[in-house]
C-alpha cells in the first residue's frame, strides 16, 4: 500500500494546528486567573514551618504584625496560639547553626 504524501502533510499540518491551539489556551488561561497572593505579601507570610507528619505540620505564620502558631492536618486548620515574642530572623539561626557546625569541625581537625 503506497504512502499518501498529501495525506501525511494534511495529517501533520493537523497535528501542528492542534498543538499550537493547545499551547495558546494554556497561556491564555494561566494569564487569565489572577496571581495568587498578588498584593498580600506584605499582610501575610510563612517564616516557618516543620512536618510533623506525611499530611501535618506545624506553621508559624506572620499576619500583620502578630506572629501565630497553626497546625495543618489533612482536613483543618487551627490556631495553637499567638507568640508573645516575634521569631528571630531565619538566616540568624542558620548563620548560628553554621558557627557551631564550624566550631566543630575546627575541634575535630585539632584531633
Amino acid at each position: 500500500m503506497p504512502l499518501d504524501p498529501d495525506g501525511l502533510g494534511s495529517l501533520t499540518l493537523t497535528i501542528g494546528l492542534v498543538a499550537l491551539l493547545l499551547w495558546g489556551a494554556v497561556w491564555a488561561v494561566r494569564r487569565g486567573r489572577p496571581a495568587a497572593g498578588a498584593g498580600t505579601s506584605a499582610d501575610c507570610a510563612v517564616l516557618r514551618s516543620v512536618a510533623l507528619g506525611p499530611r501535618e505540620r506545624l506553621v508559624v505564620v506572620r499576619v500583620g504584625a502578630k506572629q501565630l502558631v497553626v497546625g495543618v492536618g489533612a482536613n483543618a486548620v487551627s490556631l495553637l496560639c499567638e507568640l508573645d515574642e516575634p521569631l528571630p530572623p531565619a538566616a540568624a539561626i542558620r548563620d548560628t547553626f553554621a558557627a557551631v557546625v564550624g566550631q566543630a569541625m575546627k575541634q575535630w581537625h585539632r584531633e
